[in-house]
């Protein structure tokens, strides 16, 4: 089945799991597919990119922020990675239950009795990238400040 990157953004399904992992993970702020022509590469999965503030997941679940991510941010360039251990200093084991429980939620709504099957979508929906903008640099971090 072909779909347009409207018909995804106006689907019950992707509407309420953007929801949710925002309101559930503070620090992600939006979800969307950044390269619409993807949309229909696979037939059981449509990837997801998502923005989110590393200072915030950082700060938000006691990690450290990479110095790579902060090399880049303060350069005024965008820093994205397809796992979020790639923003912080230990990798994988410090980010595994921020990525289990991200995982769980948008399974949990797909598989929920309360969602209509008719509002379903045809295909699961996963992560594919995290991306940070530069706009993300907390105030102190610009001021030369390295408390992250």
């Amino acid at each position: 089945m072909t779909m347009t990157e409207q018909e995804l953004y106006d689907n019950y399904e992707f509407k309420i799991t953007k929801r949710a992992l925002m309101r559930e993970f503070p620090f992600i702020k939006n979800v969307y597919v950044k390269d619409p022509a993807t949309i229909d590469n696979y037939k059981s999965f449509i990837f997801l990119d998502v923005d989110i503030n590393p200072y915030e997941m950082c700060n938000q679940y006691g990690l450290k922020i990479d110095s790579i991510v902060n090399k880049y941010l303060k350069k005024g360039e965008p820093y994205w990675g397809p796992y979020l251990s790639l923003f912080v200093k230990g990798g994988v084991e410090q980010t595994w239950p921020i990525k289990k429980a991200i995982s769980d939620l948008m399974n949990g709504i797909r598989k929920s009795p309360a969602m209509p099957s008719e509002l379903k979508m045809d295909r699961e929906l996963d992560i594919a990238s995290y991306h940070a903008s530069p706009d993300t640099l907390p105030p102190d971090m610009m001021s030369g400040m390295e408390s992250y």
